[in-house]
C-alpha cells in the first residue's frame, strides 16, 4: 500500500472514530415541548371522547355530560346547562317567581344594555330566552332597560309588565337572587353568577328542581 493510500485510510478511520456531537439543550427542549403538545392533544382528544360517557341521575332525569356542560331531555327534546342541579339547588327560587314563569306564555326579556359586563348578560338573555322557547312553547321578546345605539330595540322595564304579558328583568347586583315585583320577575346577579342563575331559573321552571 502507498504512502499516500495509507494515509487516507488513517485519516477516514480518524474521522469515524469521532465522538458525536452532544444535543444542544435548545435542541433538546424542542424536542420536549414538541412532545408534550402531541401528548396534549391525545389527552384532550381522550377526554372528549369520554365526556360523553359521563352520566348523572337527579330525580327522574339524566343528565349526560357534553363538550359545553350538560343535556337531559324533557318532553322529548333536549335540554342543555352549565350546571348540573345538585350543584345549585341551595340557590333559592320563591314558589311565587316559579308559578309566575310557568303560567307566562308571552314575556319580556329585558337587561341594561349599559352595564360593565354587557355580553354575559346579553348571553343571559339569550339562553334563557331561548330555552323558554323551545321547552316551554313560551314567545319571548327582547328589551333593554336604557337607551343604547347599538341595540335597536324597544325600551322595557317592570313598569312595562302585566298579567298577560309579564317582564323578565335581567339586573347587575351584588347578590345573586330571583324575586317578584309586580308583574315583573328580576334576576340579580353579578356576571360570574349570570350563567348560574339562568340555569337554575330554567330548572324551577321546567319542574326539575322543585
Amino acid at each position: 500500500m502507498s504512502r499516500i493510500r495509507k494515509h487516507r485510510v488513517k485519516k477516514a478511520l480518524i474521522r469515524h472514530e469521532q465522538p458525536k456531537k452532544k444535543m444542544s439543550k435548545k435542541m433538546l427542549m424542542t424536542i420536549i415541548i414538541g412532545g408534550l403538545m402531541v401528548l396534549s392533544v391525545f389527552g384532550i382528544m381522550f377526554s372528549s371522547y369520554n365526556s360523553g360517557n359521563e352520566k348523572v341521575e337527579y330525580g327522574e332525569y339524566t343528565f349526560q355530560r357534553t363538550a359545553k356542560g350538560w343535556t337531559t331531555e324533557i318532553g322529548g327534546k333536549k335540554a342543555e346547562f352549565s350546571y348540573l342541579p345538585e350543584d345549585i339547588e341551595e340557590l333559592e327560587i320563591s314558589k311565587e317567581v316559579a308559578d309566575k314563569l310557568k303560567a307566562s306564555k308571552v314575556v319580556y326579556i329585558t337587561f341594561n344594555p349599559n352595564t360593565k359586563s354587557v355580553q354575559k348578560f346579553e348571553l343571559m338573555r339569550f339562553e334563557l330566552g331561548n330555552a323558554m322557547s323551545q321547552l316551554r312553547g313560551v314567545y319571548t321578546m327582547a328589551g333593554v332597560s336604557e337607551e343604547n345605539e347599538k341595540y335597536n330595540q324597544p325600551l322595557v322595564d317592570c313598569s312595562n309588565a302585566t298579567a298577560t304579558v309579564p317582564v323578565i328583568s335581567i339586573t347587575e347586583g351584588n347578590e345573586t337572587k330571583a324575586y317578584l315585583d309586580g308583574e315583573c320577575i328580576v334576576l340579580e346577579s353579578d356576571e360570574y353568577a349570570a350563567g348560574v342563575l339562568k340555569d337554575r331559573v330554567l330548572y324551577a321552571l321546567l319542574g326539575i328542581i322543585k
